[in-house]
């Protein structure tokens, strides 16, 4: 009987990692397509490893369209601010590392993340990020990416 009670207990208390999947626009004229790994930490607070890959197109369109990508990868801090009955707002911070048109960059990245909670525990997210590029001529890029969290 003991043994149940434990079980259920970890059930309803566990929380599960996810897959994260987001998209939208960064200012200035740039397209963003993230995909990462979401392990949750005590009180809410949780780590993202992520990859990401963007393209920041340039005038005319069609002829320079493919011309200004990128791709990085880093780690994301995400502090849990406020919990709300289907969702929670959390503050995410962190390095990221990649390459923009070969060459290489580090950056630093902080933001808002609010994500609702479906009964499926499915999560929509709207992500708002601020990215500080070093070494590289695009310094600044800031949006709006909406997505999904797959647990599993």
């Amino acid at each position: 009987m003991i043994l149940i009670c434990v079980l259920a207990t970890l059930n309803v208390a566990a929380q599960s990692d996810k897959l994260t999947v987001n998209a939208g626009f960064l200012f200035p004229s740039t397209l963003n397509a993230t995909v990462g790994y979401e392990h949750p930490l005590a009180y809410g607070h949780a780590v993202e490893l992520y990859g990401e890959v963007g393209n920041h197109w340039q005038k005319p369109t069609s002829e320079n369209f493919w011309k200004g990508y990128y791709w990085d990868g880093g780690l994301a801090y995400k502090h849990h601010l406020v919990r709300y009955k289907n969702g929670m707002l959390r503050m995410r911070f962190g390095p990221q590392f990649g390459a923009s048109q070969g060459a290489f960059f580090i950056a630093l990245e902080a933001g808002l993340e609010y994500s609702y909670v479906f009964r499926s525990g499915c999560e929509f997210t709207l992500t708002q990020k601020n990215n500080v590029n070093f070494l590289h001529g695009d310094t600044f890029r800031n949006g709006v990416l909406m997505g999904l969290k797959i647990p599993f």
